[in-house]
């Protein structure tokens, strides 16, 4: 079993942030049930460019392991349906900006009154409370206002942004945690709770030791060239005879180990011996490494400093980054079919060990409506009657 089997949990939500919440928990064990307006259905359905058939590798990329229903929320019966479903669930999650969702009588206080024992998860770009409660929130403009573009990209270069949406994949894990929390609360008092999740807060969160350097000692925001770390030596990426290699010395006696792999006398003199002292010196010691490791491929130095215990990777692409033994050795990439859009490779949650063995394909919009209804008791003529109206799909 996993340890989320037997929970259920409704995602009403779209693009990156919650859906990843949602495929975190559903890898997790729990049974996602996908809720979308067909009048607005999920964005990231119609998300380029690639496409598996008619259906968004973007789309399910997120999604797999769930089901999904097609509810036109702002009538009154398809109000009603998800009420019921509700009765029935331990988790709503939801990612709209703090109000949309109270508008059509879905927001915490509305299910808690139909479910006292509901856990209830809003992910949203600032929270509910603050001055920028109901600003726009997305990804890049949290990296911007978090202070994290500050910090990365060449020093006489603009600020850059993280290769990945790592504000939107950060912030579905702290969900998916929060929603954990939740139920381990529920457990001790039996009634369900509502977590207030921010972006913004998980990113300002993550500046931890930085903030604690600006914050007591007036640090400011400092670039540095080739990714280099501001006070360890060495600690960047390094150019390499056919690509670029990542190597981070992270204590003295890594740096005797690394420097006898690399078999370079003047390295050992005294004054690089410490960490503080390869700081002073880090434009020598810098250089005098780097043109060693231009003589040979990144694979070769990674293996040999590896054989040593110094910490090095080569700078992989995506295509490297998966082809990485390491990846498949852990199972991160899987298979899944469905049997309108066939066969595609997608990845685990960021916990393949206590996730399920096997996946369920990402759901086509109102895939399982009608199993959703008749589990809730809703007689075959009930559910014709609201395909026939559009209430659901």
């Amino acid at each position: 079993m996993a340890p989320l089997d037997g929970i259920r949990v409704l995602e009403l939500c779209h693009f990156l942030a919650g859906p990843y919440a949602g495929l975190v928990l559903a890898d997790l064990g729990a049974e996602v049930l996908k809720v979308e307006d067909p009048s607005h259905p999920d964005d990231a359905r119609s998300m380029g460019p690639y496409f598996q058939g008619e259906q968004s590798l973007y789309f399910l990329a997120l999604n797999s392991g769930k089901r999904s229903i097609g509810v036109r929320l702002a009538t009154p019966e398809g109000r009603e349906v998800v009420e019921d479903l509700v009765r029935d669930t331990d988790v709503v999650i939801d990612n709209y900006r703090p109000g949309v969702l109270a508008k059509f009588g879905l927001d915490h206080d509305s299910l808690h009154a139909i479910n006292p024992a509901v856990v209830t998860c809003s992910l949203t770009g600032f929270g509910e409370t603050g001055p920028d409660a109901q600003r726009a929130g997305y990804d890049y403009t949290i990296q911007a206002l978090a202070g994290v573009m500050s910090l990365a990209g060449d020093p006489d270069g603009p600020p850059t942004k993280a290769g990945i949406s790592y504000v939107d994949h950060s912030g579905g894990i702290s969900a998916a945690l929060g929603v954990c929390a939740g139920l381990v609360e529920r457990s001790r008092t039996g009634i369900g709770t509502h977590i207030d999740l921010s972006l913004f807060d998980v990113q300002i969160s993550m500046l931890s030791y930085l903030a604690s350097w600006q914050r007591n000692r007036g640090a400011g925001s400092v670039r540095t060239a080739n990714s280099a770390h501001p006070s360890l030596v060495p600690a960047q990426n390094f150019a390499t005879a056919d690509g670029h290699l990542a190597l981070f010395v992270g204590n003295d006696g890594m740096w005797l180990r690394l420097v006898d792999a690399l078999g370079d006398e003047s390295l050992r003199e005294e004054r690089f011996a410490t960490r503080q002292g390869r700081l002073e010196h880090r434009d020598e010691v810098v250089d005098r490494i780097q043109g060693m490791l231009l003589t040979a491929p990144g694979r070769e130095w990674e293996q040999r400093f590896g054989a040593v215990g110094v910490a090095c990777g080569v700078v992989n692409d995506v295509a490297g980054a998966l082809a990485e033994p390491q990846t498949a050795a852990r199972g991160l990439v899987v298979q899944s079919e469905h049997p309108v859009y066939g066969r595609y490779e997608h990845l685990r949650g960021p916990l393949p060990t206590q996730g399920r063995l096997t996946v369920r394909p990402a759901p086509l919009l109102g895939e399982h409506s009608t199993e959703a209804l008749e589990s809730l008791g809703y007689p075959p003529e009930r559910v014709a009657a609201l395909r026939d109206a559009g209430i659901v799909c």
